[in-house]
């Protein structure tokens, strides 16, 4: 998915504008919830999504929604990552 379409996909699904978030290389945090649902486009590196299912990478152009109140954690691939993220 490209950020136009990510776009799109935020208008379609009622979440807010984006903001980009970059983070480097580090220990996965602690298991967490949020508030707020978030969709989230990977746009370089890599993100690593811990939750009850399992784990899953994601790279450039790979997207997933986190929905409020899920347990999880995430970890950062060995070069970080840069993201786009919105919230509901």
């Amino acid at each position: 998915m490209n950020e136009e379409q990510f776009r799109q996909e935020l208008r379609e699904r009622g979440y807010g504008e984006p903001e980009i978030l970059e983070a480097g290389p580090g220990p996965l945090k602690e298991l967490h919830t949020h508030d707020q649902s978030q969709l989230v486009l990977v746009l370089s590196g890599e993100f690593i999504m811990i939750n009850e299912s399992g784990f899953t990478t994601y790279g450039p152009g790979d997207w997933y929604e986190n929905f409020a109140g899920t347990l999880h954690t995430e970890q950062f691939g060995p070069k970080g990552c840069k993201v786009l993220l919105a919230k509901k």
